[in-house]
């Protein structure tokens, strides 16, 4: 199908504010992702299509992915943008072409109501929209000053969800980062120490800790203390066994059987990406969307919100343990 007769037939079946509505209405994960599906690809057709109106066809083959939430597949209501494009050949010509569509993509994921990156990882900037050939020295730039910021790009670039055009590119950037893996033993340990300290979530006498200050204050944050032990450790994991799936579930069950402990709590996070949509119910933007007020809970939901809490700090300290001692 066409990229005009795509947008055409996304255009007549949905809406974006029908998308959303309809997502605000249902609390299972999947469904919730598939709506957004929709939703990006439809914002990235018809950004493709604009650039096309005036740039012509692409000048040659190319790859959107996402990263972040999106790439694992695990948004919720509300989510930002994190993106990038991987095209063939080296030319001015083309990079020109591809930063106006990383541009107009980015516009038009802002409109659907995508908050942009606050850190800039979009295909609207010359680090997140590259040829093949920049992408590898960049991965190879990237490891070599082993700096806390461009490990984090490396971790970050981990979650890269191929989403239209040629698979095989973001394969291939995988592969580069195993390839420094397999040549860099200290690696797996550095990202590790990247990844920082685990936040945590229970005080001394039981209860939930809130934040003692600024707009989120006397909320509860579920993503930084409840969702990202489990994300982290198992992108970690993820590295360590080169397994290419991108979801936090998928990690798990991709993990060899010698991880039967971790393989375990497949049920557990499952069930927290669900409650997570019941928590955030309600919200009506981006910002915001990750702080529960606790008040609001029932005590069998506070008492499950501490469980994981205690579980995904568990997990990941274990997680930990294993790669720091190699």
């Amino acid at each position: 199908m066409s990229v005009s007769k795509k947008v055409s037939f996304i255009e007549d079946e949905h809406r974006d504010e029908d998308l959303r509505q309809s997502a605000l209405n249902e609390v299972k994960p999947s469904k919730l992702q598939d709506i957004h599906e929709r939703m990006m690809e439809h914002a990235v057709c018809r950004a493709l299509k604009t650039v096309e109106s005036e740039w012509g066809s692409p000048p040659a083959h190319f790859a959107f992915f996402v990263m972040g939430s999106a790439g694992r597949l695990e948004q919720s209501y509300y989510s930002d943008q994190d993106h990038g494009i991987v095209y063939d050949d080296d030319s001015n010509e083309f990079e020109d072409y591809f930063m106006r569509l990383g541009g107009e993509i980015t516009s038009e994921l802002k409109a659907a109501g995508y908050e942009e990156c606050d850190g800039k990882v979009m295909a609207s900037t010359k680090r997140w929209c590259k040829s093949r050939a920049a992408w590898q020295k960049q991965i190879d730039q990237w490891v070599k000053e082993d700096t806390w910021e461009t490990l984090r790009y490396v971790l970050t670039l981990a979650d890269a969800r191929h989403f239209m055009g040629e698979a095989d590119y973001i394969i291939e950037l995988k592969e580069r980062l195993q390839h420094h893996l397999k040549g860099k033993p200290d690696l797996l340990k550095r990202l590790t120490e990247n990844t920082g300290r685990v936040k945590k979530g229970i005080g001394f006498f039981g209860q939930l800790l809130t934040e003692p200050k600024g707009i989120h204050q006397g909320k509860f944050d579920l993503k930084q203390t409840v969702l990202f032990p489990y994300v982290n450790g198992l992108r970690l994991l993820a590295l360590k066994e080169n397994i290419m799936a991108t979801s936090t579930l998928e990690r798990m069950k991709k993990l060899p059987a010698a991880y039967g402990h971790i393989k375990s709590h497949q049920l557990s996070f499952q069930e927290l990406l669900t409650h997570r949509l019941s928590f955030q119910r309600g919200h009506k933007e981006y910002a915001g969307i990750h702080f529960v007020d606790v008040d609001r809970l029932s005590s069998s939901d506070k008492q499950r919100l501490k469980e994981w809490v205690r579980e995904g700090h568990e997990l990941y300290q274990y997680i930990e343990n294993v790669l720091m001692k190699g």
